[in-house]
């Protein structure tokens, strides 16, 4: 069956269902979902889930995860550096900064969780949807979340043989070429290979070593083979990789090395003297086995084994500036095997669940050092080569048992159930040796621990079905963060005493309403939503004086979020389109004693990066021209992030000592404008495209952020980018 042409962001994870013959063109076809591991009408789902189908991906012009959040309500995706990549749900999130630390929103590929910070920001290659899950998950994905899952899918491969091919050239030298291919290599047996090579020049010069940073350099792939004979039994081996090697970007300093005075030494916008270039080398390789048995009773069994293999390199001139002071360098990996078990009720009984079994087992090893030079050495009384050094191992061994099922009360009511029950061990072998530090203060001294975090996490829901088209619900869901401990760069104190942290938990309320209306020619998506959260963990530089730096991880004593989204997809006509989505936010630290600098109280202040509202408008225009044999598609994509703060003091700007004010800990609204222009031939064959993003050159930024001799910085978002791209298919 022919893909989707209009699936509407809104939707949630999808398959085409056959169209009904009363189906018109200025209708939303009919959309079916299996978020729940089943197949089920969207309306019925009750869950928060926006979703970008193939064609989505393709009309948007996507082309890394990080891009998405341009179009989903209450999304957040860090820009920069891939080394610490934030994805943020709802106001919360976090980087998994050291290997002792986990993020708060999972993001998996076929149902595999991916790992840490490093493997997040993955390459759009070859999928059939993205699904975006808010709120708590721990009952329908093998590995427990606080905030939300992002779940990446592959396009299958199917009994046919077909293949494409895309070339992409646009402004900094970026260019772009992607394959796929997809044959029947028997009756029971059917391979698809997808590979992709991007590269594009930097934004900023280094004026000391004459090169381009903020440069993308990198290939992945994907490849799958699957056995399905017709029968009961179908399996899936997929494997899949990224490697890429970069100049990254680190920010522009708007300080000198300490903080102290404005920068002279490049003052020029998007330019920096820095001794070392900053550089990202990263390397991930997974693979799955994904094993299906349908059973004569009408049961079925569902198995995922799966390896994960990240590794990256990070080295950063830590002062920013032309001296020789120190330079940052991180060699972390992370190792990890994952199997999930699955029993699936049969569709056709009143009361339908999925149960589940998920084992987890991770290695993280880390070696960190700062390294230094004899003019530091004369400064501070640093060792001359390497003035401290971390260096360790963090085992992790998980398991856990969940359930979501469902139970028809009567027509109109239905009862949603699910648990999750975790135990996780954690074992860690660590040390850090700061005794070259000198007058930075670095701990010496090593941990040998470990600590074990269980916890009980029930959801229910009530869906009431107004229509067969309308369907309202209402939800309390649960979950957890286990604790860890804070291997990084910290001082004598904070290693004497402890740097290990407890769990998080959060209480999560959500009442929605979803459905189609106006002849299906409208389709909406509400939710409202509170989640409180207990012991959040807090990962934050303290600023110590004179240049020191500690990095902290604390439990807050409570977090409070709550907000609203809305989405809305319309087909106003058989060749128009619109789109459009809202997200209101009230994300805030409730009680946090002795959270801010100097030990203040910054209760009530809201969370680091949490805006208050964002917009995201949408339009797209399809037209047939028949003597041409070609259709034209216009599209234009508007989206808007209110104000928001990086740091829980909440500041908006520094005074430095010499009296100049820059801003810091603030980031003022972000407004974007993304268009596409093309032609897409009958057959869907051949297509050739114009695209722009940041359209109207907007500077903007995204971060702001003090480093470890005090350096302020900002993160600016990329200037405007555009090419060309052609593509065919067979």
């Amino acid at each position: 069956m022919k893909a989707l042409r209009f699936l509407p962001h809104a939707l949630a994870t999808a398959v085409a269902a056959p169209i009904a013959p009363w189906v018109t063109a200025s209708e939303l076809e009919e959309i079916t979902v299996t978020a729940q591991k089943r197949t089920q009408r969207l309306a019925e789902v009750p869950i928060a889930i926006t979703s970008f189908s193939t064609e989505s991906i393709e009309e948007t012009g996507v082309r890394q995860l990080r891009e998405v959040a341009e179009f989903v309500p209450n999304l957040s995706i860090s820009s920069g550096k891939d080394f610490d990549s934030t994805v943020s749900i709802r106001g919360v999130g976090a980087s998994s900064r050291n290997i002792g630390f986990d993020t708060r929103v999972g993001v998996y590929l076929d149902g595999v969780y991916l790992g840490q910070s490093p493997a997040l920001n993955q390459e759009l290659l070859d999928l059939q949807r993205i699904e975006v899950l808010r709120g708590p998950q721990g009952t329908l994905f093998g590995k427990n979340t606080v905030a939300g899952a992002i779940n990446l899918v592959s396009r299958q491969p199917g009994d046919t043989l077909d293949g494409s091919l895309n070339v992409e050239y646009g402004n900094f030298n970026a260019r772009q070429v992607s394959a796929s291919l997809s044959a029947p290599l028997s009756d029971v047996l059917f391979g698809k290979i997808a590979l992709s090579s991007q590269q594009r020049g930097g934004t900023q010069t280094n004026t000391l070593s004459g090169n381009m940073l903020n440069e993308q350099d990198g290939d992945a792939y994907r490849a799958q083979l699957v056995y399905d004979a017709g029968g009961s039994f179908t399996a899936n081996l997929a494997i899949d990789g990224t490697e890429g090697e970069r100049l990254t970007y680190v920010g522009e300093p708007v300080t000198d090395t300490f903080g102290m005075t404005p920068d002279t030494a490049a003052p020029a916008d998007d330019t920096v003297a820095m001794n070392h270039d900053p550089m990202e080398f990263r390397k991930i390789r997974g693979s799955a086995l994904t094993m299906n048995w349908d059973l004569s009773s009408g049961f079925a069994i569902k198995s995922i084994s799966a390896a994960r293999d990240t590794e990256i390199f990070y080295r950063n001139d830590v002062d920013y500036s032309p001296l020789d002071l120190a330079e940052l360098r991180y060699a972390d990996s992370y190792k990890q095997v994952t199997q999930e078990f699955q029993l699936i009720s049969p569709e056709t009984e009143d009361l339908q669940y999925v149960a589940g079994l998920y084992l987890y087992q991770q290695e993280g090893d880390s070696l960190r050092q700062i390294v230094s030079s004899p003019t530091a050495a004369m400064l501070f009384g640093t060792n001359p080569e390497v003035p401290v050094t971390t260096d360790g191992t963090v085992d992790t061994n998980s398991f856990a048992v969940f359930m979501n099922g469902s139970y028809q009360l009567s027509s109109q009511w239905k009862l949603g159930f699910g648990f999750r029950y975790s135990e996780e061990e954690k074992e860690v072998d660590w040390s850090i040796d700061g005794s070259g530090s000198g007058a930075f203060a670095m701990g010496t001294g090593s941990v040998d621990d470990s600590r074990t975090d269980s916890h009980f996490s029930p959801n229910v829901v009530l869906n009431y079905a107004f229509t067969p088209d309308v369907h309202g619900y209402a939800k309390y869901a649960g979950g957890f963060k286990s604790g860890g401990f804070n291997l990084d760069f910290i001082g004598q104190s904070d290693l004497e005493a402890g740097i290990d942290f407890d769990k998080e938990t959060v209480d999560s309320y959500e009442i929605g309403l979803k459905g189609t209306a106006l002849d299906r020619s409208l389709s909406f998506n509400l939710a409202a939503f509170q989640s409180n959260f207990t012991d959040y963990q807090v990962n934050q530089f303290i600023d110590l004086g004179e240049g020191r730096t500690s990095i902290s991880i604390r439990n807050a004593a409570e977090v409070e979020t709550r907000g609203l989204e809305a989405e809305f997809t319309y087909r106003a006509s058989d060749y128009l389109q619109l789109n459009a989505a809202l997200g209101l936010l009230d994300a805030k630290f409730s009680d946090y004693p002795g959270g801010g600098a100097g030990g203040a109280d910054v209760s009530g202040n809201k969370l680091p990066g949490a805006s208050d509202y964002s917009i995201n408008l949408g339009a797209q225009y399809r037209y047939p021209i028949m003597s041409m044999g070609v259709e034209v598609m216009a599209r234009i994509d508007y989206s808007f992030r209110d104000d928001y703060y990086n740091t829980a003091d909440n500041e908006q700007y520094r005074t430095l000592m010499t009296g100049d004010v820059v801003q810091y800990g603030w980031v003022e609204d972000i407004e974007l404008v993304n268009a596409r222009i093309g032609v897409i031939s009958d057959s869907e064959s051949w297509s050739a495209s114009l695209w722009a993003r940041n359209l109207l050159d907007e500077e903007y930024l995204t971060d702001t952020s003090r480093d470890f001799f005090g350096t302020l910085t900002q993160f600016k978002g990329m200037p405007r980018t555009y090419g060309l791209e052609v593509g065919y298919r067979f």
